[in-house]
């Protein structure tokens, strides 16, 4: 090859054409987990270039993205899409004390491990797991063999690695599917394990780094531990404000009820009021207030969250959707449900943010075969996760985390008690 061929081969890596498309594989982006672990293979130019190129498909799909790459002897933290958030300065447990606080904040997570480190640690127990390559011969022969060699780890210890994503970077679209299948092809073979392509990257874009930080390895925790740490940040992010002390006492509004309606005592509820008159007269004299006789109250009155007991199955609550039918493997108890605009909702309580997203990440590598399942489905679809809640002060801990929440309360009618789904945002709000 020539240099002026080897300069244009190079170049067209940072150009945008008006031919094939620049994004990843589907409209909605990437298929990743919200912590993905990135194995870094053979890769065109300087990895560090498509490894950030990866995270903000990632962010410019999902949302606000960090990406944590760990070398020998540094560990670089960059925040993609980020909305102005900030990375911790350097400093000796810089970022072990940052990522409590982080956990919260942040979609998505992409961890990158080199190909000269041993990956197996950060492998095990990862959500998600996608090589990041070439298209070339070289490419293709260096990720097998790795795949190979991570392969036979996991299986001596006890978790035989099943499912791998592919990222193909700087190729043509046609390009990227021939080096997928011929990756695909060797490993689902010889190794027993099923690929599917992640990701398309064809050329280098602009990318949106809201903060990026370099430390010192040594200051840092490993790859398998940083994950560790990771996933009981977000863990306890989910449920920070699940161990409260004694509720304190609602609005006396029927305070003492139980989960059991009982009658309403004598001379405790207020008498209907009037209605508000315009201020520029003063108003007629009122007789005062007399206690109301026992029985229904004129005006329902909305008891306590806290009396409310969510039922087992949250989807009937919610109007406008009906169940799916089909349950995740992984997480079995959160609930799947449709919407008339064809959207999937993923349904869980208070406590099962994790696992709620644990299923939204189900359903996002699984888009194919739920649509030759489903004909709602079909085409590709959008994904809403949603909370119902007991008690409205759990909302503080989901505010912002791009979730939809919902709070079911006991409201007091003539006709008895009933309950009520009370939206507490939408789409446009959540924060997503």
């Amino acid at each position: 090859m020539s240099n002026a061929d080897a300069y244009g081969s190079l170049t067209a890596l940072f150009t945008s054409g008006g031919g094939s498309p620049s994004h990843s594989t589907s409209a909605d982006g990437p298929r990743v987990g919200e912590v993905t672990v990135v194995l870094v293979g053979n890769l065109p130019v300087m990895a560090g270039l498509w490894t950030t190129q990866f995270a903000d498909e990632v962010a410019r799909a999902h949302g606000p993205t960090a990406l944590v790459r760990f070398e020998r002897e540094d560990v670089t933290l960059e925040l993609l899409r980020a909305d102005g958030r900030q990375v911790p300065p350097p400093g000796a447990g810089a970022v072990a004390g940052w990522l409590p606080r982080a956990a919260a904040g942040l979609r998505r997570w992409v961890a990158c491990v080199p190909a000269e480190a041993p990956p197996v640690d950060a492998v095990i127990g990862a959500e998600r797991v996608v090589l990041l390559m070439g298209a070339d011969e070289a490419a293709v022969t260096g990720s097998y063999l790795r795949l190979k060699q991570l392969s036979d780890e996991c299986t001596n210890r006890g978790h035989p690695l099943s499912k791998v994503g592919v990222a193909i970077a700087g190729a043509s679209p046609e390009q990227a599917d021939q080096a997928y299948a011929r990756l695909g092809d060797a490993v689902r073979s010889f190794l027993g394990i099923e690929t599917d392509l992640a990701a398309r990257l064809p050329r280098i874009e602009r990318v949106e780094s809201s903060a990026r930080a370099t430390y010192p390895a040594a200051e840092c925790p490993g790859a398998a531990d940083f994950l560790r740490s990771l996933r009981r940040a977000r863990e306890a992010a989910a449920r920070r404000f699940d161990d409260t002390a004694e509720p304190p006492a609602p609005i006396p509004i029927d305070a003492s009820a139980s989960a059991k309606p009982v009658a309403p005592a004598p001379a405790v509820s207020p008498a209907p009021r009037a209605p508000v008159a315009a201020p520029a007269a003063p108003p007629t004299p009122a007789a005062p207030p007399t206690p109301v006789a026992p029985g229904p109250a004129a005006i329902p009155a909305v008891a306590a969250a806290a009396n409310v007991a969510l039922p087992a199955r949250l989807v009937p609550l919610l109007r406008g959707l009906r169940p799916l039918g089909l349950e995740c493997p992984s997480v079995p108890e959160i609930e799947l449900a449709l919407d008339d605009d064809r959207r999937l909702h993923v349904v869980g309580r208070a406590d099962q943010l994790a696992r709620v997203r644990a299923a939204h990440a189900w359903a996002t590598a699984h888009r194919e075969l739920l649509g030759l399942a489903f004909a709602d489905l079909r085409g590709g679809f959008e994904i809403r996760e949603r909370i119902v809640l007991d008690d409205a002060r759990q909302a503080v801990a989901l505010h912002g985390t791009g979730v939809l929440l919902d709070v079911v309360v006991r409201a007091e009618t003539p006709s008895g008690a009933v309950q009520v789904v009370l939206p507490l945002n939408d789409a446009a709000s959540c924060g997503g």
